[in-house]
Parts: structure tokens; sequence; C-alpha cells
């Protein structure tokens, strides 16, 4: 099995540990199963009045017993050795796959459903190394102590053993099969249920506003009828499995001591038989243990099934295998012939774009919505690849750059900034960790934000929430504003980075803005058209091309797509007014 190799592979990196927990391990299987063999030499002398050899066995099965328990607790610690690291590992490589993987997978995926796959993941990891290693193990080579000794005492028992471990074994991999299927169904309702009350806690304000809790619940209700039927169904097949097995062995067991007993006089001493109902007694316990932890092995399997297939996701967007870097940093940009369709719907959003934006200068992208506006920033950032065609920066192709060599000389204001869970001042210095305050406190008077910081009884520290839920549009995007200019980038993108200001802060950042884009070039997605008239250059976008191009009082002369999309926004506000 796939999941099985990739598990090694992981395991590969901890072979030395996992010798010395393996000899351990075994260790504290053979002193455990001496215990039998030690009781029936014991009661064997006692018949024949041998007390020094009572007094010998009597030592042994104390120190057997006292020296396994020390040595069996060595043995979880040397796995802990190996568990911990490893689970370690894992989740650092998943989670390093996460951040790596493509903006469209990231567009796609439910938060809580990949949330799932990582806690039960991680839990399934532990489990199942806890299981083969620790329990399945231990209890193979329990068995197979078993079988040698009973063997010694009588053939046929030990075929008894081996036929009955043969049947529970057939047993139990038919019925795992079964499970493992409602177990595959049973994840993916769940899944679906961890996604409803993510995606209602994320949109809680949504919720809220339009007065949904019902609507919510009912949702939620409506998805547990599917779950409860699908637990019913997984929860089942374990009643199987204990009927199943749980007959067979009591059966096998009977059998063996029948066996026995009939014997008794004939071939087998009372210590025979005291050892061999030891043995018997404790394999119908390893039995039932044995298929637990096969049935866990089956359960986990499916988890981390869905936690490894996260690794096996491709990333579209590849890293350059020669890498370039720009020596002197201008921020001239070229779009050269750039063409771009959605790989999951093969949707054309963009068609021969070209375009040549020369270093230091303001251009804006303006158009209707759903005109590839956004999509050309996207393209440019490298969160896809063009279908078609190149961009440049400063005459390097942005393909042949490492995606975050490209991304930390572009900073982008988004139209709807989104914030960690954390301080002010930690989302300010996102993007320049080692932020000295005052280049922190240089940008937040730049966005016109130290005043509202200065206000907070916790300042800078105080939590902005989920999201930044605790903040106002406008707070946000100012941040969000600080935030890009604490990079000092040579490209600034702004994706209507003033759209929930208010008057006076939107007038106040212009000028901010201004200052700052003197040195720099800035690109501006823009509906608001008052955010653009003083741009050097107005791209205007019209079904995926570039209908026209120039500046504010250029493109009213042409009468055409721009003069018309300005006229209805002007004649909106004369309106209102």
């Amino acid at each position: 099995m796939k999941v099985v190799r990739q598990f090694l592979h992981f395991l590969k990196d901890y072979k030395l540990s996992m010798v010395m927990f393996m000899t351990v391990t075994t260790l504290s299987v053979l002193a455990e199963s001496m215990r039998p063999w030690s009781l029936k030499m014991i009661l064997d002398s006692v018949g024949v009045n041998d007390m020094n050899r009572v007094y010998w066995y009597l030592g042994l099965l104390g120190v057997s017993t006292i020296g396994g328990n020390i040595i069996n607790s060595l043995g979880y610690f040397y796995g802990d050795v190996v568990k911990i690291p490893l689970s370690k590992q894992i989740r650092e490589v998943v989670f390093k796959k996460v951040l790596d993987l493509d903006f469209a997978y990231h567009v796609d995926k439910n938060t809580g459903s990949l949330i799932s796959a990582f806690r039960r993941g991680d839990g399934a990891v532990n489990s199942i190394f806890d299981a083969v290693f620790q329990e399945i193990y231990w209890t193979i080579i329990y068995i197979g102590v078993a079988l040698w000794f009973l063997f010694q005492a009588s053939p046929s028992i030990g075929m008894a053993l081996v036929g009955l471990f043969a049947i529970n074994m057939s047993m139990i991999f038919w019925l795992i099969k079964k499970n493992l299927k409602t177990r595959v169904v049973f994840n993916k309702t769940e899944d679906e249920i961890s996604g409803i009350i993510a995606d209602t806690m994320i949109n809680y304000d949504t919720v809220k506003f339009f007065a949904a809790e019902k609507r919510e619940e009912k949702r939620l209700a409506n998805k547990f009828s599917e779950w409860t039927r699908a637990v019913w169904d997984y929860a089942n097949t374990f009643r199987m499995m204990d009927v199943g097995v749980g007959t067979v062995s009591a059966s096998g067991m009977l059998l063996m001591l029948w066996i026995a007993v009939s014997k008794l006089n004939n071939g087998l001493t009372i210590g025979d038989i005291v050892m061999i109902s030891g043995f018997v007694t404790s394999l119908h316990f390893q039995f039932f243990h044995l298929f637990s932890q096969i049935r866990n092995i089956a359960k986990h399997t499916a988890d981390l099934e869905a936690y490894f297939g996260i690794l096996d996701n491709e990333v579209c967007v590849k890293e350059a295998t020669r890498p370039r870097k720009i020596k002197k940093m201008a921020g001239k940009i070229e779009f050269q012939k750039v063409g771009f369709v959605y790989p999951k719907n093969n949707q054309k959003v963009l068609d021969d774009i070209n375009l040549v934006i020369k270093s230091g200068t303001k251009v804006a992208f303006v158009g209707r919505s759903g005109t590839g506006k956004t999509t050309l920033v996207k393209l440019l950032l490298r969160f896809y690849d063009p279908s078609k065609g190149r961009i440049l920066i400063d005459g390097v192709d942005i393909k042949k750059m490492t995606k975050s060599n490209l991304r930390s000389i572009i900073s982008v204001v988004p139209q709807e900034p989104v914030l960690f869970n954390n301080s002010i001042k930690f989302n300010l210095a996102y993007g320049k960790e080692e932020a000295t305050m005052e280049e922190i406190l240089t940008v937040a008077e730049q966005a016109n934000i130290i005043d509202f910081i200065d206000k907070l009884p916790k300042g800078w520290d105080t939590m902005v929430g989920e999201r930044g839920i605790k903040l106002s549009g406008g707070q946000k995007q100012r941040l969000a504003i600080a935030r890009a200019l604490l990079t000092n980038p040579k490209v600034l993108i702004f994706d209507e980075a003033t759209s929930n200001l208010d008057s006076e802060s939107e007038r106040m950042i212009q000028t901010a803005l201004e200052e700052v884009s003197k040195s720099r070039t800035v690109i501006i997605v823009a509906h608001r058209f008052s955010t653009v008239r003083d741009a050097d250059n107005i791209v205007v976008l019209a079904g995926g091309t570039i209908v026209e191009s120039g500046k504010h009082q250029e493109l009213l002369a042409k009468k055409g797509v721009y003069e018309k999309l300005w006229s209805i926004q002007t004649k909106g506000k004369s309106k209102k007014k």
C-alpha cells in the first residue's frame, strides 16, 4: 500500500532508535512469556520434592515479572523517542506542503475538512505506530513463544493454535475490509460536518446580519442525518468483529484445554496443564488484542490516506530550476501576449495582453467586474502561470525567479484584508519580522492609523480577533496599507485599497500614497474611478483584452468604454447629491 510506503519512508530517519526500541520490546515479550513456563517448572519440581529447583524457578519467576515490567516501561520510552519526533516531522512536512500548494488549491479547499485531516492524521500516525510496533509486534512474538512451548508439550495443541490463528486472521481481514469501507464514508460525512461548522464560524457576522441562526442549525441538522447513518454502519462492523472473533477464539481455547486435560497422566503433567492453561488463557486476550490493533490500523489507515493525500497534490506553479535574481531592481513590468484560461473550468479570462509598465509609474486597471483585472495581478504574483505568453520584471521572466524572491519585491493591499488572530503590531510587521519600532511608526503614520492605535487600552498589543473581526473595515484597510509599505517594495499593488475608508481618511491615504509611490511602480486595480484620475496610464479591460489605455482626460475624449463607465459613476454621484 502506498500509505505504508510513505509511513516507512518517514521512519527510515530513525533507524538506530527503532533498533533499540525493537530490541527492548523483544526482551519485554520474552520476560512476559516465561511466566507460564516458570509456573510449570515450579509445580513439576514440587511434584518430585526438589526444593532447590523450586526456589530457583521462583526466583526466575520473580526476575521475569519485575524485570519484565521495567523492560516494558523502557520499551514504551524508546517508542516515544521515535514517535514524538516522527509525529513532529510529518506534521511539519504536510504543513509545508499546504503552504507550498498553489493559490488554486487554497481557493477550492474546505478549511474545516483540511483541519479535520490534520487532526485525524496526526492521531493516526501515533496510533498506527503504537499498534504496529508496540502492540502487534509484541503479540506476534508472544504467540510465537507460546507456540514453541505448546508444541513441546503437545504437538496436537500446537497445531490447534496454528489453526485457530489462521481462522482468526482470515476472519479479521474480511471483517476489517468491510469496516474500512464504512470508515471512508464516515470520514467524508465527518469532514462535511466540520466544514459546515467552520464555514459558519468564519462567516459568523454574515449569519448575524441575516438572522440566519436557525437556517445554519437546520443545515447542520440535515447533514447530521447522513452522518448518523454513516456512524451506525461503521459502528455495526465493530459489533460483527466482536461477536465473530470472540466466538471463534473462545471455541479454540476450549478445544486446546480439552486436549490438554484429556492427556493428563498420558504424557502431560500437572505443570504442563498449568502452563498450557496460562498460555491459552493469555492467548484468548491476545487474539482480541491483535484483532483490536489490526482494526485500529485499518481505521487509522483511512485517516492517514487523507493526511498523506495532501502530499500527493501537485504544485502546478513550478519553481525555477536555475533561478535568477534581478541585480538592480527598477520596477519595469512587461506583459507579452499574455493569455490565461482557468484550468478548473477551462474558462478563458485573458487573451493577448500586451502592456509595458515603466518603472516608477502609476498604472490603473479598470473595467467591469470579471474582465480580468485581478487575474493580471495574480499572474504577476505567480499565483497562476499564464496559459500563453510571459511576464517580465526588469527584463527577467518571472518564471525564472523563485516565487519567494518575486513576492518579496511586490507588496499587495487587497480589497478585503484578512488578519491573523494576533496583535496589531504582529499583523503590521508580518511582512518584515525584524522591523524596528521606528519603521513601524513611520508606515503607520503614512497609513493614518497612529491616532486609532494610541486610543486603544492596549495600544499595539491589542488583539484584532479572528480574521481581524474586532476592527472596522477601514481600520483593517489602513493596517494592510501600513503592512504593505513596511517591506519597502519596488512594486506596490492596490486592489481597491481605499474602498472601505471614509472620505477624509481616503483623502489622507491618497496623499500618503502619492508620497510613497514616487520611487515605486504602482498598480491600482480600481472600480472607483476617482482613485485613478492621476494615474500615468489607465488600462481599460473588457472581455479579457485591453480595449483602451491612456490618461484620464485622453480616455474621456475618446468617448469609449472608459467614458461610459465614468459617466455612470459620476451620474450616480450627482443623483445621490
